[in-house]
């Protein structure tokens, strides 16, 4: 059996595509056992609030910023942000995926067609 250029560039896609897939899974592991954070692709800005309200305000007020303090307590500040960085990762992540799945594909394909 002779070894050609195009088997050996099989090979190479199927190692690639072999070790994209590998990492990913690895890498995901990681992250949703908190071994690791997630990637920080969507981080909160710093706002500086000044308290511009008085005590006489009207009702409405008084009911807006109740209402903003309870959802304060019953969800913390950067719980957007950590939701938006999981679902960023999943979907390079799933890319990924794909991406090392096509690579092997194609290595599969140039070992069948040789």
């Amino acid at each position: 059996m002779e070894f050609t250029v195009r088997q050996f560039l099989a090979w190479v896609l199927i190692i690639i595509g072999l070790g994209i897939v590998f990492w990913d899974i690895s890498s995901s592991y990681f992250y949703f056992t908190a071994q690791e954070k997630f990637p920080p692709v969507f981080a909160e800005s710093a706002v500086v609030k000044t308290d511009t309200s008085n005590t006489g305000t009207t009702i409405q007020d008084q009911v807006g910023n109740v209402i903003k303090d309870q959802i304060k307590q019953m969800v913390p500040e950067n719980t957007v942000t950590q939701l938006l960085n999981i679902a960023s990762w999943i979907i390079f992540a799933s890319f990924l995926l794909w991406a090392g799945g096509k690579l092997i594909g194609i290595g599969n394909d140039f070992l069948k067609n040789s």
